[in-house]
């Protein structure tokens, strides 16, 4: 059974060479969109894990049920401690789990699953093109990382937004001045930063994996002979790479958002004026910051 796996799962290794491809190949086209092999994997990949994570929901119970539930519940768990650190509460980010939990449970998902037999060679299509791999790694298809790291980025905007305000917002690229020449250039050179973000993001997510990918292909083309000893070392390195750009991915999009939000927060923890000084004295409540006029 190992040997059929690794054949499966590694059959683009030919006696002439490995066979390495870092773009996506075209299945068809529908409408003037091309259909590629990662496309139809990402949202395979997306079906099933929304229908596991939908079936696991209606299970949760206050007891704990064991099974593939209480891998959800854990890992949904580990999620929360994740971004708690970057977003500064735990009631923050338990709201927030599910947007960030789905980054998390879809990369894993989908890299782990890039290791089954029908994943690369084990299925193809003859295409025009010729026969390709029907399903390709949504990971490893460079479009496939820049949808996900513009979708981050938007998303960490949209909340940022939804906890300070607009201009709340965009003080935290422009400060209370924006008209001051130093303020506008800084401001000016973060919001030029969040571009940045997302291909770091997606440059990070799309290497690690296709590396991965070549590794593999080296590695199996190589060890050819002795498929039964090299299956489990590349199976487990898979699901380490899938664990690792999870994470890093998740805490990123995190760690953008705690400082998105991290200057309203400061802001209102504290009265900016002498009314606001006054309506807390009214409360009984008090204020170590200096008046300012």
């Amino acid at each position: 059974m190992l040997n059929t796996l690794l054949n499966n799962l590694l059959g683009s290794a030919t006696s002439d060479g490995p066979h390495i491809a870092l773009a996506p190949e075209t299945v068809t086209k529908l409408g003037g969109f091309t259909i590629t092999n990662s496309t139809i994997y990402g949202v395979i990949c997306a079906i099933l894990l929304a229908a596991l994570l939908l079936t696991a929901s209606r299970k949760v119970r206050v007891k704990a049920v064991a099974g593939f539930t209480q891998i959800v519940e854990i890992l949904m768990e580990f999620v929360i401690g994740l971004i708690e650190g970057p977003i500064g509460s735990r009631k923050k980010a338990a709201q927030y789990a599910p947007i960030f939990g789905a980054f998390f449970f879809f990369i894993i998902f989908s890299n782990i699953m890039g290791i089954m037999p029908w994943v690369g060679p084990g299925i193809t299509a003859t295409t025009a093109e010729g026969v390709i791999p029907l399903f390709r790694a949504f990971t490893a298809d460079l479009n496939g990382t820049i949808a996900m790291a513009v979708t981050g980025i938007v998303a960490v905007q949209y909340l940022s937004i939804k906890e300070s305000g607009f201009l709340g917002h965009l003080k935290h690229y422009f400060t209370d001045k924006p008209f001051n020449p130093i303020n506008m250039f800084i401001g000016l050179l973060e919001v030029f930063g969040e571009f940045t973000r997302m291909i770091s993001l997606s440059l990070r997510l799309f290497l690690n994996t296709v590396v991965g990918e070549i590794l593999i292909a080296v590695f199996a083309f190589i060890g050819r002979d002795f498929q039964s000893f090299t299956i489990l070392p590349i199976a487990m390195f898979e699901i380490l790479v899938a664990g690792i750009q999870a994470y890093v991915f998740t805490v990123l999009c995190a760690t953008y958002l705690g400082l998105a939000i991290a200057h309203g927060h400061h802001d209102d923890e504290h009265p900016h004026n002498e009314t606001d000084a006054v309506e807390a004295g009214l409360t009984g409540e008090t204020s170590t910051k200096p008046l300012t006029n």
